[in-house]
């Protein structure tokens, strides 16, 4: 018998009664230790990959050419299926079909599509905007129709709980899971009544994201349906400040060696599978 591949594994978990942690991860080194470590799922938000390629905040200025190569990358090194926030899809319906092949291609296990409204328009306000329903329909099923591996998974993704309201999130999340997609995405809710009611009004799997700490119980996430979760992107930002400030540290005298912290040899040699390059080169760069 084969084994389940990383879609396959995605599958397994969108389909169980379990809430899965999703690892935050935005490089091959991150995707490598989430694979470490053991997690079942990981996730790049838009955020990660603007702020890993481009050092550049989320306003959408990341290319669906980057996005997938990052995703690559990180496919490439490790076998954790990865989930990949794929925004609005870089433009109309047809732009989404280019998305899904693209990230499909690189290696994702499931891609997010979203209704919000992107990038954000000349003379707009900050507060962010949704396309109309019809337009979030038409996104789905373009979505659906590109897929090529029935495995890839397409997540329908709404933040109108927090642009509009709960009841234009439960329309919306109704008429994708019509459209055919695979879960639904929720993105920043801010209470357990909000999950309550949604959970109650629809179907599919959810993936919630960036949710405050009295919702992150994996047994009530269970309850509701949420097969995937995150609490946030925190550990990108302990990363970036441990990096500063050692290189801080080092800019104003520390010597390198001296730095507290740093990952050994043995978790190195772990993360960049030195035992298997090491292999290599003794076969075909050093013979006997």
């Amino acid at each position: 018998m084969s084994e389940v591949t990383p879609r396959g594994r995605l599958r397994q978990i969108l389909a169980c009664e379990r809430s899965v942690l999703l690892a935050t991860v935005f490089d091959p080194i991150s995707a490598r230790i989430a694979q470490e470590l053991g997690c079942e799922a990981g996730l790049m938000g838009g955020s990660l990959a603007s702020m890993a390629v481009l050092a550049a905040p989320d306003l959408i200025i990341l290319t669906l050419t980057e996005l997938a190569e990052q995703v690559y990358r990180c496919t490439r090194a490790s076998t954790v299926p990865l989930v990949v926030d794929g925004d609005h899809g870089y433009g109309n319906a047809l732009s989404v079909m280019r998305t899904v092949q693209e990230l499909e291609h690189a290696g994702a296990s499931a891609v997010s599509i979203e209704d919000t409204l992107l990038p954000r328009a000349f003379g707009s306000t900050e507060a962010p905007q949704l396309v109309s329903i019809d337009e979030g329909i038409g996104k789905m099923k373009a979505a659906v129709a590109a897929r090529g591996d029935s495995d890839f998974v397409i997540l329908g993704r709404t933040s109108a709980p927090a642009i509009s309201s709960v009841d234009d999130a439960i329309s919306r999340l109704k008429a994708y899971e019509s459209a055919g997609v695979d879960a639904l995405m929720l993105p920043g809710l801010r209470s357990r009544d909000e999950l309550d009611r949604i959970a109650a009004a629809t179907k599919l799997p959810l993936v919630i994201g960036g949710i405050p700490e009295l919702m992150c119980d994996p047994e009530y996430l269970a309850s509701r349906r949420a097969r995937l979760w995150s609490g946030g992107h925190q550990t990108f930002n302990v990363a970036v400040k441990a990096l500063y400030d050692a290189m801080k540290a080092v800019h104003e005298g520390l010597l390198a060696p001296k730095l507290a912290g740093a990952a050994g040899k043995d978790l190195m040699g772990a993360l960049t599978n030195a035992s298997r390059y090491a292999e290599w080169t003794q076969r075909f760069i050093e013979p006997d």
